[in-house]
């Protein structure tokens, strides 16, 4: 080496010494190795429609800066759904050095990344966040390019004063508005704030009740409700809109409306929402990574506040209101989306108009019309609240049914030897995409099917379901939605109702890996809270009887029906076995409810088809499944049968009852 140096002139050797010491000093603002494909890394905190759309937006603003997915890129997805311990975990994994570049949807997920990233190992570029100056990541307020060399994104602080005077203007007599909102939130923080200082300014009272989670929201909001709150309002908080749809139940029990800052689903209830359109909030944080993969130095660009305003207004969230509430003309005639009875119109604008990107990008045909196969396994009503879903997601998705997408639904009625036919013939019918809804479709699925894209939904677990080894780690050509029991949650319930319980009964079918995955999963939270599960055997319908009145023979206290195919066809003879017993059924399945269960837990499984319906859009515009990683659906619903309850001789609590989505047999 100092031979070779010799050699060198003196200027040469500083030239060269000088360049190497700049090319260290600037190894963090490089452009990813000549040839080498950058490697993306998305975070999104939960599957809620305004992080959905900015991720939606962010990955179109990307493409329309020349870095597509698996052509000019590597991306990678990431949803913590609404769990910050999972949150925490995913942000360190992707800052350990293996991405060049972050972007994450959220506040708690771009905290998240920014404290497991304060080496600056990774590029990070955020987005759809309230107020990136108060979340305590370096940035200043008073100086937006004051901000960490690695960390850069968009703002968008979205019109809290602007919601409350439109309700005023709704409903003049207004006095009071309730909120519930997550006070471990920096962003529900600063709109709560907010919506103090303009409540105050309009002579409105704030009924303020907190949640720190998401099984907390409706008794808060119903605490407001007791207090005399008129309407309810919801901010841009995660907690509390992973629950939204809890919320809008729970008012217009009460004959209130609901009103947000975070325009979704039109037609999911709220009277109105005056906010942003996310989906181009996230284009143009696309766009912005885009810039940095070409080269931009991201500690030269400052901290952006951009609110590219939207207001949507459902007309039938009208209808039962006590309070006289009513929509002026001139009002609906700028609203961007109204919702009545003919069904979603959206005001049709000049294309040059940039908050319309997101009509303009999402209304595009598709190359193809893709020919989808929905196959279910039987005829319940949770089947059809996930088929429901699908359809829903697919609508939402900004697809077009006719124009770029057929549908055609096939059940096998409960029959497993008709499962493999009708696979079969999806595929031979030529199907572009399977939607899966059930552990065996999905298995036969992925022994039939194997050239055809498949996303699942109404299961269990993808992975015991042979989908894969893990969450991101499946097979090519699946991916999709799986819902899990809320075991712990409804046990804490059982437990609230029947504080002496010592055991409970439950059917399973071994030949289900759904149902066994259920039993050992149910038994193992049993046993942390010292109750024993005496499971039963069945692997027919003709069997259910005979082994539910076994099971009800035996020193059992109640029963807890897990989830599952055979006996959810076949739980009418469960029900009737625990009557004859007087013991209570506690129960995982919504259509349980109406049928005997005193209780039910159930996961969303509209929510879950909706989230499975939005996957399958992904991969009809080009994603590969490969590249989207399973998502749990942790969004439960409440029920009781208060009929069915005084049957067994159990008197459910009051609070119970209270924090209850729905109540059958008040």
């Amino acid at each position: 080496m100092w031979f070779a140096i010799k050699r060198l002139s003196l200027g040469v050797f500083l030239i060269a010494l000088t360049s190497s010491v700049l090319l260290v000093a600037d190894w963090h603002r490089r452009k990813p190795d000549v040839g080498r494909i950058p490697q993306v890394a998305v975070l999104i905190y939960a599957s809620q429609p305004v992080l959905l759309e900015g991720a939606q937006g962010m990955i179109e603003g990307l493409a329309a800066g020349g870095f597509i997915d698996g052509q000019s890129i590597t991306l990678k997805q990431y949803n913590a759904e609404g769990d910050l311990a999972t949150v925490n975990t995913i942000a360190r994994q992707v800052t350990d050095g293996h991405f060049d570049l972050v972007l994450t949807m959220s506040t708690p997920a771009m905290q998240a990344v920014a404290n497991a990233n304060k080496a600056g190992k990774v590029t990070h570029v955020f987005g759809v966040v309230a107020d990136p100056f108060s979340a305590g990541v370096g940035i200043n307020r008073e100086d937006p390019l004051d901000h960490p060399k690695h960390l850069v994104g968009i703002g968008t602080l979205l019109p809290v004063a602007n919601s409350f005077r439109l309700a005023r203007e709704f409903f003049p007599g207004l006095k009071s508005v309730g909120v519930v909102w997550n006070p471990g939130e920096s962003n529900s923080r600063v709109f709560t704030e907010q919506a103090r200082k303009t409540a105050h300014e309009l002579g409105i009272e704030l009924l303020e009740a907190t949640a720190d989670n998401s099984s907390a929201v409706v008794e808060a909001a119903n605490s407001v409700i007791s207090r005399g709150a008129q309407a309810i309002w919801v901010g841009g908080d995660n907690t509390v809109l992973l629950a939204l749809h809890s919320i809008i139940a729970t008012a217009k029990k009460a004959r209130i409306p609901v009103f947000t800052i975070t325009p979704g689903d039109p037609r999911r209830g709220t009277l109105f929402d005056q906010g942003a359109n996310f989906y181009e909030v996230g284009k143009q944080t696309g766009e912005l990574a885009a810039q940095i993969l070409r080269g931009a130095d991201p500690a030269t660009v400052p901290v952006r506040n951009v609110v590219p305003e939207k207001l949507v207004i459902n007309k039938l969230a009208l209808s039962g209101l006590a309070d006289p509430w009513y929509l002026p003309e001139e009002v609906l005639a700028h609203a961007d989306v109204v919702v009545d009875e003919a069904g979603v119109r959206e005001k049709v604008v000049a294309a040059t108009a940039q908050p319309r990107a997101r009509t303009q990008q999402v209304a595009a045909s598709l190359a193809k019309k893709w020919r989808i196969n929905l196959v279910e396994f039987n005829n319940v009503l949770d089947v059809e609240e996930a088929e429901h879903g699908v359809l829903t997601g697919l609508r939402e998705s900004g697809l077009s049914e006719g124009r770029d997408y057929e549908v055609k639904i096939r059940n096998a009625q409960g029959d497993m030897g008709t499962v493999n036919s009708l696979i079969d013939a999806a595929v031979g019918d030529g199907a572009d995409l399977l939607v899966t809804l059930s552990t065996p479709t999905l298995q036969a699925a992925l022994q039939r099917a194997r050239a055809v894209p498949i996303v699942f939904t109404y299961v269990a677990n993808g992975v015991i379901a042979g989908a894969g080894r893990s969450d991101e780690d499946h097979l090519p050509n699946v991916t999709g939605v799986y819902l899990g029991g809320g075991y712990e949650e409804l046990l804490a319930i059982v437990r609230e109702s029947f504080p002496f319980v010592r055991a409970m009964g439950t059917l399973f079918v071994p030949s289900e890996v759904n149902s066994v995955f259920h039993k050992d999963q149910l038994a193992e939270a049993a046993r942390k809270v010292g109750i024993e599960v005496v499971a039963v055997a069945a692997s027919t319908s003709a069997e259910v009887p005979d082994a539910a009145l076994s099971l009800c023979s035996r020193q059992i206290d109640a029963l807890c029906q897990i989830p599952g195919n055979l006996t959810a066809s076949s739980f009418p003879s469960i029900a009737q076995a625990a009557r004859r017993a007087r013991l209570p059924i506690f129960a995982f399945q919504s259509s349980q409810a109406r049928t005997g269960a005193a209780v039910v837990l159930a996961r969303d499984y509209a929510d879950g088809g909706r989230e499975a319906g939005l996957m399958a859009a992904r991969v009809m515009r080009g994603e590969s499944p490969a590249r989207i990683p399973f998502q749990p659906v942790s969004r439960t619903k409440l029920i009781v049968n208060q009929e069915a309850a005084r049957g067994a001789g159990l008197t459910l609590p009051p609070a119970l009852i209270k924090r209850a989505e729905e109540v059958i047999g008040q």
